[in-house]
């Protein structure tokens, strides 16, 4: 997926710490995240799964399986790409520290 061109990354403090979520078509970051990238690589591969399956259906099968893996989010289905894509930012950049 290339990287979105109309995504609207926006922090808020109601947000609670260390917290993000996509509610399409846009990218909400608690204040402490706004600025890490690789939550924002994250959250814009949700925001493009959303954009490619369509919003609606998108949601739904997010919420309908939310249930079985709220206890591990990290093992949801959905999830799984988006911190897939969130760990590979994490390690090129820490590649690129270490060079």
């Amino acid at each position: 997926m290339t990287e979105p061109q109309w995504v609207t990354d926006i922090s808020l403090s109601i947000i609670p710490k260390d917290w993000a979520i996509t509610l399409w078509p846009f990218c909400f970051y608690a204040p402490n995240l706004i600025d890490q990238e690789c939550v924002r690589v994250h959250e814009h591969y949700h925001w493009k799964q959303a954009l490619s399956w369509g919003v609606v259906p998108w949601y739904l099968v997010y919420i309908v399986l939310w249930p079985f893996y709220r206890h591990n989010i990290g093992a949801h289905p959905l999830e799984m790409p988006a911190y897939a894509k969130q760990h590979q930012c994490e390690q090129s950049n820490k590649e690129v520290e270490s060079e």
